[in-house]
This record gives C-alpha cells, sequence and structure tokens, in this order.
C-alpha cells in the first residue's frame, strides 16, 4: 500500500528536514553577505568619521539612513515577487545590492555615502519577505524552528568576518577597499541562485488594503512587532555601535575593538540551534520570555562601569540576541496564512528595524557626543527588562 504524500501550502510535498539541509546553508550563504552589507559599516565608522569628519551621532544617522531603505525595500518586495516570484526577487536582491556597494566605493562626501547606504538598505531590503516562505519550503511545520536557526547564524558569522576582515585590510588600504570582497561575494551568490533556485516558482502577495488589515487585525501581530524592536535592537543597533563605544567610550584601540568583537560573537553561532530546538520543543512563547529577561540585563551590562562585568556582558549579549528571531518567525508563521508569509514579514519589520536598527544607533551616538555613552546600552537594557511582562501578559492570554 502506497504512502500517501503529504503538500505544503504551495502544492510541494513535504520532505524529511535533512533532505532540506543543502538549500538551507546556501540561503545562509546569501544572509551572510546580505548581512554584511549592512553591517560592514560598524567597524568602519572610525575611519569614516576621520575621512569625512562627522560626529558621533551623523556617524550612527548613517545607519537610520540605510534603516530606511530597508523598510522601503521590505514594504515594494511584495509586489516584486508577485510579479517575479521569490527566487528572482532573492536574485535580484543579491546582484543589485552588490552593484550599489561597488558604487559606494566612490564616496567622498556626507551626502553620496548616506544616498548609497540607502540604496544598499533598499536592495537588501527586497531579500527577506521572500526568504522566510523559501526557507519553509517542502518542510512540515514542526521543522520551523529548526530551518530558521540554520538562517539565523548567518548575523553571528558576519558580526565575526566583519570586524576581522576590516582588521585586516584597513591595515594596507582605505576603508573603501573592505567593500570589495563583499561586492563580490553577494553578487557571484545571486547569479548563481538565479541559475539554480532552490525552490519551485513560488509567489509573494503584494500589499492590499484587505491583506494589510487581515494581518493587522490579529492581536499576536501587535505584541510579535514590539518584541522584534527589542531584538532588533540587541542584534543589529547594539552591534552598529559597539565598535565606536570599545574605542571612542572604553578607550580600546582599533585592533584590540575588531578582535574583541569578533571573538564575542563566536558563542553567539550556536545559540539558535540550541533555541531553534527548544522552540519546536516547547513552544516559542515560553523561550522568547526566557530570552526577553536574560538579554534585557545583559544588554544594560554592557555600559557597567566594572570592566569584568563588562567584558562578561561583551561575550554574553550576542548569544541572547541572536536568540531572538527562531521563536519570532516561528510566531509569525502561526499566526500569518502561508501564501502571505512574505506579507507578514513585510509589515512586522520595517517599523521594529526602524526602532531597533535606525533609531537606536542615533540615539546611542547621540549619548556618546555628550560624554555618555555606556548610558545608551543601560537605557536599552532597562526598556527590555521592562518589556519581559509584556510577554508574560501575552502568554498568560
Amino acid at each position: 500500500m502506497n504512502t500517501p504524500v503529504i503538500r505544503g501550502a504551495n502544492g510541494e510535498e513535504l520532505v524529511p528536514f535533512r533532505s532540506r539541509l543543502a538549500p538551507l546553508l546556501f540561503m545562509t550563504a546569501i544572509f551572510l553577505f546580505n548581512f554584511l552589507a549592512r553591517f560592514i559599516w560598524g567597524p568602519l565608522l572610525v575611519p569614516i568619521e576621520e575621512d569625512l569628519g562627522i560626529s558621533h551621532t551623523g556617524a550612527g544617522s548613517l545607519f537610520f539612513l540605510m534603516t530606511l531603505g530597508y523598510m522601503a525595500g521590505l514594504l515594494v518586495s511584495g509586489f516584486i515577487s508577485r510579479k517575479v516570484s521569490h527566487p528572482k526577487t532573492i536574485g535580484y536582491s543579491c546582484v543589485s545590492c552588490g552593484l550599489v556597494l561597488l558604487g559606494a566605493i566612490f564616496s567622498h562626501s556626507l551626502w553620496s555615502l548616506a544616498a548609497a547606504l540607502f540604496l544598499i538598505g533598499l536592495s537588501t531590503g527586497i531579500y527577506l519577505p521572500s526568504a522566510i516562505p523559501t526557507l519553509t519550503y517542502n518542510l512540515a511545520p514542526g521543522d520551523y524552528g529548526k530551518a530558521y536557526s540554520f538562517h539565523e547564524i548567518s548575523p553571528s558569522l558576519c558580526f565575526i568576518i566583519g570586524p576581522m576582515l576590516a582588521e585586516v585590510m584597513l591595515g594596507r588600504y582605505a576603508w573603501q577597499a573592505v567593500l570589495v570582497p563583499v561586492a563580490a561575494g553577494i553578487i557571484l551568490l545571486g547569479v548563481t541562485y538565479l541559475l539554480r533556485p532552490i525552490t519551485g516558482r513560488i509567489y509573494g502577495e503584494a500589499p492590499s488594503m484587505k491583506s494589510v488589515a487581515r494581518v493587522l487585525s490579529e492581536r499576536r501581530y501587535w505584541f510579535l512587532l514590539v518584541i522584534f524592536m527589542l531584538g532588533a535592537g540587541a542584534n543589529v543597533g547594539v552591534y552598529a555601535m559597539l565598535p565606536l563605544y570599545l574605542q571612542a567610550g572604553r578607550g580600546l584601540d582599533q585592533t584590540t575593538a575588531n578582535t574583541l568583537l569578533s571573538m564575542s560573537r563566536v558563542a553567539a553561532i550556536f545559540s539558535p540551534f540550541a533555541v531553534g530546538w527548544a522552540t519546536d520543543r516547547f513552544g516559542p512563547g515560553r523561550v522568547l520570555a526566557a530570552i526577553v529577561f536574560l538579554n534585557g540585563a545583559a544588554t544594560a551590562t554592557l555600559g557597567a562601569g566594572s570592566e569584568l562585568l563588562f567584558r562578561g556582558a561583551l561575550f554574553v549579549q550576542p548569544m541572547l540576541s541572536t536568540a531572538f528571531f527562531p521563536p519570532i518567525w516561528t510566531i509569525l508563521s502561526d499566526i500569518v496564512d502561508p501564501r502571505s508569509r512574505n506579507l507578514g514579514v513585510s509589515l512586522v519589520v520595517p517599523p521594529a528595524f526602524i526602532m531597533g536598527g535606525g533609531v537606536l544607533p542615533t540615539l546611542i551616538g547621540a549619548f556618546g557626543d555628550a560624554g555618555m555613552f555606556s548610558a545608551g546600552f543601560v537605557l536599552w537594557g532597562v526598556v527590555t527588562l521592562a518589556s519581559f511582562g509584556l510577554v508574560r501578559y501575552t502568554l498568560r492570554r
């Protein structure tokens, strides 16, 4: 007797997780370069400030402009994937991002660099709404947490490779040269993906009044939005300003700062795997509650006066910040129809990254200009700790 074939939302046959491991690793490589394109700039802020003569606040505001572009990319992604499919959207995102990075090499003023960063945000922003439904293609819902955990090792790898790449190249070249290998890598991956996509021709859903209202009417969406803001701030917002904080706020030289930053992210490579397993085993809500509490404490401790406490938080905080996302994506996959997951991503990520990836670096930079660099990290940690009550209340409901 034949075993019945189980199919997913797009008509694909569901398969064991191990058979999708190679495609997941390829998507992880794409996400790594997508992240590098946006966050290689953290280790470059000091030479950029010296080259362009800008303040700490001005340096932080560059991330705000890139986040605005990223938000725009997320919002238009559905229109693109509806017309050309998710696979082509991912490929076009990679190639266009690489071309803009090459253009950024010729930026010799604040305004030209700001325009390049906006376009980098725009080109990388169209990737994620197509990536989330692609990651779970052919997989049963019980494997979603593990799939997302593979994808989420990319930010940690980026935060290790980025400072190391900057340290190696800045000793010989100007900061613009650091962008060349990142641009070459993401273009190569994009062209490869366009030639050999890992899914069928699955399409996204463009925003409409009806579809947006359907997502916004879900109460868990608003809960998810708040938690995503905390996760984006703890992960990308804190990382963006740490190189500057280590040098200007803690008095470390460039080599020591970049080495510490890379070392602190090694353990964070493995935390998404543990969290992905725990999410599938215990449920995303309980796991997320623990992460919010512990991350708030660790982020606040980054501003501690004690060098021992600070060094401890520097290594613990990255493990907890990367742990936010497997349970978040699992919850999102549960509350949004499978064919509309790209729309769910487009609605939850932009405001979260505006706050966590744009406002927070600018705020920390302003604290730095006022001679109170550490206070910016303490403030974000306290806000995260205060949100633990929201998580517990939502879980009880």
